[in-house]
């Protein structure tokens, strides 16, 4: 690419994304806060290990995938088509971001200040759970959406690397700063923990005032929901791509309720101490901070399709290699490799809805991101299944059958197509 025509890309791109450089800012700093807090209620080592001092149900432990995907994927679809009508996004994506705070904040001070009994801690707990995701998915939508209109698609992957990286470094110097004393004492000190997550979201909710939004052009007209939910459906019908990329969200998604179940399995398995699960953190923050590195800026360079396939073979092979740890005599020093993997979890989200931007025309955006969020659900609702089978035929046999679920899926990868290089051609 000549001169002159790098000069004109530029241009062309001031215009359709104007004060850019400012929105990659705030957007940078929102996701740095947002991973902050996620660390302190991470869902695959600190809530796991919460619920199991309150109870050892697998069943229970099945249902919090798919409270995750129900609060992130429903609302998503509920609210899409009036998230589209909206001229500006940025209104909704600050009122959802305080919302899904607030839950946090309510769990700190009823463990903080109450004496209930832990069969009422645990539906209080899946109660505001479900609150947090019901605004989560609603957050999403506006993130993704937002996103779509402030950021040109080759900015996206290194708004992802530089926000990972930083937000991770500072999750694992926080991690093992303050985690040791808060895991080891007594379940009171889970109180902190979920109140530092309510601070740290609230911070993110606060610096989301910053984004520089002009309004959009409304869509003409007022469709009726069910019309709105036809016409997002018949994308199915009438883009193949599309509908492939669907079937590999099911089979990819498939992994997702095995999330919970992780710590419980080396702790019962290897006798993985609650002191030891701030190692897993480490573990996970680090690989998110270099997966995200690494993933983002190969996803600006070669697409957003050759780093999915990647991650999707990562998500294939680590409940198999979780029962391979799980058999070798000092497996316990090695299953933070396990958490390491789960850590790609995070950018693997993230990499679905830029490709999911990328294949969508920008006013149907918040359809696919409807329609795709629906697909992302629907493997989660056997999450609770899940967790009573593994009660009833023990960790390995189901750990297995999900990874080679997500193996099929990865397959199919290489039957999608490159919006990215189509574009260019």
């Amino acid at each position: 690419m000549d001169k002159s025509t790098s000069a004109q890309t530029n241009v062309r791109l001031e215009e359709s994304y104007p004060s850019e450089k400012r929105n990659l800012v705030v957007f940078a700093l929102n996701q740095i806060l947002m991973r902050l807090g996620w660390m302190f209620k991470s869902e695959s080592v600190v809530i796991p290990a919460f619920i199991d001092v309150y109870t050892s149900s697998g069943t229970i432990r099945g249902l919090l995938p798919l409270i995750l995907r129900i609060g992130q994927s429903l609302p998503q679809f509920l609210v899409a088509q009036r998230v589209a009508r909206m001229p500006k996004k940025q209104g909704f994506f600050i009122l959802t971001g305080f919302g899904f705070t607030v839950p946090w904040c309510v769990l700190s001070l009823i463990l903080g200040v109450t004496s209930w009994s832990a069969n009422v801690i645990i539906a209080v707990f899946l109660v505001l759970c479900t609150v947090h995701w019901l605004m989560v998915g609603c957050n999403h939508l506006a993130n993704g959406t937002l996103q779509g209109k402030l950021i040109s698609p080759e900015k996206r992957g290194r708004l992802l690397a530089y926000s990972n990286v930083i937000g991770c470094s500072l999750s694992i110097g926080l991690a093992v700063y303050l985690m040791p004393r808060w895991l080891s004492g007594s379940p009171s000190h889970y109180a902190v923990i979920f109140g530092a997550t309510g601070v740290a979201f609230t911070i993110a909710a606060f610096i989301s005032f910053g984004f520089k939004e002009l309004p959009s052009r409304s869509p003409e007209g007022t469709a009726p929901f069910f019309r709105f939910l036809g016409d997002a459906l018949l994308s199915l019908r009438y883009d193949r791509n599309f509908r492939r990329f669907a079937i590999v969200i099911l089979l990819f998604y498939s992994i997702w309720p095995l999330f919970p179940h992780y710590a419980v399995f080396g702790k019962r398995t290897l006798g993985l101490a609650s002191s030891g699960f701030v190692t897993l953190i480490v573990a996970q923050n680090a690989s998110n901070a270099v997966g995200a590195g690494i993933m983002g800026n190969i996803a600006d360079r070669s697409g957003n399709r050759f780093v999915l396939r990647l991650l999707i073979l990562i998500s294939a092979f680590t409940p198999l290699l979780a029962v391979v740890i799980s058999r070798m005599p000092s497996g316990v020093q090695f299953y933070w490799i396990i958490f390491a993997l789960i850590g790609f979890t995070p950018v693997s989200a993230r990499i679905v809805t830029n490709y999911t931007l990328e294949i969508a025309p920008q006013e149907k955006h918040p359809q696919y991101l409807g329609v795709m969020s629906l697909f992302q659900a629907i493997p989660l609702f056997v999450s609770p299944l899940v967790g009573t089978l593994i009660e009833q035929f023990a960790f390995e046999p189901v750990f297995i059958g999900c990874g080679v679920l997500v193996l099929l899926g990865f397959l199919l990868t290489f039957r999608l197509a490159e919006p990215r290089f189509n574009q260019r051609t």
